[in-house]
């Protein structure tokens, strides 16, 4: 982890990673780095590393490595199942991860209250002005770039956070559960899929910013919500948050 950091899309994923990590009962041990995005091999983190020579860089690399090594949470999916996990896969990270950087570079409240001072706390001047800088036009094209999106500003990414939490909602039932059950006994199949989202919405729902209509738009959602409260009381998650 990088040390003192509490900037909404790593927490994100470093949960992501946790329940991940934990439904394939492999343990782990935290420390807290103050360098850990320099030393990232995409940028990404946390950083894993396994037999103290293979590192992994975020969530999308440790699930590659480990389907590498035979770890597999969707192996009982069909092939139409899993064609729909990659769709709402995809759903949360191109589009809901992006409306995340806005949230915590762009808006700012958040990025003069709370990401500016994590981001910078252990950089000394003049790096702890350049750096933000650059990281924030860096969010700025990246979100730019996505050609449904015709304009960089909360009044476009509120819309369009409500057509992601719809989506994921329509899809989820009003009894609690995972996106796919067990044809036979009807019990859930945890998959990668559902660490993911539970990542994403739990961080969402958990930090503190000063402006979060990201948060407000979402939590209308009760079986977002649901959700979340049933991969912790049925999954292993509640040390992950409590509601």
């Amino acid at each position: 982890h990088p040390r003192g950091v509490e900037i909404l899309p790593s927490r994100c994923e470093a949960t992501a990673i946790k329940c991940l990590l934990e439904q394939h009962e492999l343990k782990y041990t935290v420390e807290t780095k103050s360098n850990v995005e320099y030393i990232s091999t995409n940028g990404r983190f946390p950083i894993l590393i396994f037999n103290e020579r293979d590192i992994v860089s975020g969530f999308a690399e440790l699930l590659a490595y480990l389907t590498k090594k035979g770890y597999t949470l969707s192996d009982k999916l069909s092939e139409n199942e899993k064609c729909d996990m990659d769709t709402y896969t995809s759903l949360i990270t191109a589009r809901l991860e992006a409306l995340e950087l806005f949230t915590a570079w762009l808006i700012e409240d958040n990025y003069l209250h709370v990401t500016l001072p994590a981001y910078t706390r252990h950089t000394a001047w003049p790096l702890s002005s350049i750096l933000p800088f650059y990281k924030r036009r860096q969010v700025y094209r990246l979100i730019a770039s996505q050609s449904e999106w015709y304009d960089v500003s909360g009044e476009m990414m509120l819309p369009e956070t409500k057509n992601i939490a719809n989506a994921i909602s329509q899809r989820l039932t009003d009894t609690p559960g995972t996106f796919f059950k067990d044809k036979t006994t009807g019990e859930d199949i945890v998959t990668e899929l559902d660490c993911l989202l539970y990542g994403h919405l739990n961080a969402i729902f958990m930090t503190k910013l000063p402006s979060f209509r990201m948060k407000r738009a979402m939590g209308v959602h009760s079986r977002l919500i649901q959700f979340c409260k049933h991969m912790e009381s049925a999954h292993g998650m509640k040390k992950h948050g409590s509601w």
